[in-house]
């Protein structure tokens, strides 16, 4: 199995539950893993035959800096949706996690696989 990940991607955008939780951005971590229906550039050594990263994430950053959501679980699902739309994958999995939420707790977050 071939994956592509982009790992501890942090990024903000306006989210919460509350109102006063939108008020202010907040930064959002991420990581995505996608497994490509094939990698061609295994064999080709060729950078047009494999996924490209920073599109990958300019993407997530359009997403960010214009869904309507209060809660990361649609915005996660968005985020994947997209993914599988946009680029060749068969599968994607996309953590996504914010901290200073829950006392005594690092981060908090939410993890959506989706595939075709």
């Amino acid at each position: 199995m071939d994956i592509i990940f982009i790992r501890d991607v942090q990024l903000e955008t306006l989210i919460g539950a509350y109102e006063h939780e939108r008020l202010l951005p907040r930064t959002l971590q991420f990581n995505i893993e996608i497994g490509p229906r094939e990698l061609r550039a295994c064999r080709t050594d060729v950078l047009a035959d494999t996924l490209d990263h920073a599109a990958v994430v300019a993407l997530v950053r359009a997403i960010f800096s214009s869904h309507a959501f209060h809660l990361p679980e649609p915005l996660a699902a968005s985020i994947g949706d997209r993914i599988l739309q946009q680029f060749d994958a068969h599968w994607v999995r996309i953590d996504l996690s914010k901290s200073g939420v829950v006392p005594n707790a690092r981060e908090v977050g939410v993890r959506i696989e989706r595939s075709r």
